[in-house]
């Protein structure tokens, strides 16, 4: 058995490993989402090992490159996501060797962590290799008055907003806190890009910008506001007219709940009142690489939309 990394003659087969090992689930499994996901991500491509028997990939491991602000100091980041052994050979430890070996090969290259946002049946297996609990996201989830109106919201079209995004991306941060790096080409990457999610969007063109996603559950229609970004120029004017927007929007789609995170300050700014926070989000696990930085002890202030799979 041979461990190497992977390059880009080998995702046809890494696709088909990863369709015999998991099979649809949740996530698209495609050469053209694995470009989107793993080479086309504007902080870097991923970090990908394989294990191959002769011609044949039995096991594949990956990172994706993330990259978190705090002021002007950057932490540069994994996320262990994609991850499959060929049924034949699981239960051999091949998982944890593929893991490991590019735990060591990314420390080399000087990243900082790594964060995941693993399952329950997943989460043993990483706590074995060093990662630890952070917790569960917190959630802040307000109940809207069904009030459907007849009227549907328009879509947008992103290139309206360009020139926002464009100094959203050159901008200093905006808010205390660990945040994502928005870097240029993130937004639309992330946002108006993802095969797999219809991001939809609230904004003046000028000064702010609400991402989101409605999403038809067992309860009715959820609201998530997965990102909301503004500058300097965001003011008393410009917090009516998205409270203005936010609203029409809950009412032409027939929201009965808004979801958000629970570190951060939508409710604010919405105007929404008090409401309650819920320790419901997906739980969030750490990953040490260097001896200078306890991703445990930074001021996390993760979005949605940072957090959700995909």
């Amino acid at each position: 058995m041979q461990i190497r990394r992977a390059s880009s003659e080998d995702i046809p087969k890494i696709i088909s490993l990863l369709k015999s090992s998991l099979g649809e689930s949740l996530l698209p499994k495609s050469v053209e989402f694995w470009n989107w996901k793993h080479l086309q991500n504007p902080f870097g491509e991923s970090s990908v090992l394989l294990a191959c028997e002769a011609d044949e990939i039995i096991g594949v491991r990956a990172f994706l490159r993330w990259e978190y602000r705090e002021g002007n100091q950057k932490h540069q980041a994994l996320r262990a996501v994609d991850t499959a052994v060929h049924p034949n050979y699981q239960g051999k430890g091949l998982f944890t060797k593929l893991t490991t070996q590019l735990i060591d090969e990314v420390k080399k290259e000087g990243f900082d962590l790594i964060f995941n946002t693993p399952n329950e049946k997943s989460l043993p297996g990483y706590l074995k290799m060093g990662w630890e609990k952070w917790g569960k996201l917190p959630l802040k989830v307000k109940l809207k008055v069904p009030n459907k109106s007849e009227k549907a919201s328009k879509t947008k079209d992103w290139e309206e907003i360009a020139g926002l995004i464009a100094r959203l991306e050159n901008s200093t941060p905006w808010t205390e806190g660990v945040r994502t790096s928005l870097v240029p080409g993130y937004i639309h990457w992330r946002y108006r890009d993802c095969p797999i999610v219809d991001y939809q969007f609230a904004s003046d063109g000028e000064t702010f910008l609400m991402i989101y996603r409605l999403k038809e559950g067992k309860k009715g229609m959820e609201l998530r506001i997965v990102d909301l970004f503004h500058h300097s120029g965001f003011g008393k004017k410009q917090r009516e007219l998205l409270r203005k927007e936010f609203n029409q929007i809950c009412k032409n789609s027939g929201t009965i709940w808004v979801s958000f995170s629970g570190l951060n300050y939508e409710s604010d700014i919405l105007n929404l009142g008090l409401v309650p926070i819920l320790d419901r989000g997906p739980l969030v696990t750490l990953r040490k690489l260097g001896e200078d930085l306890n991703p445990k002890d930074l001021n996390w202030k993760w979005s949605l939309g940072d957090l959700e799979l995909f």
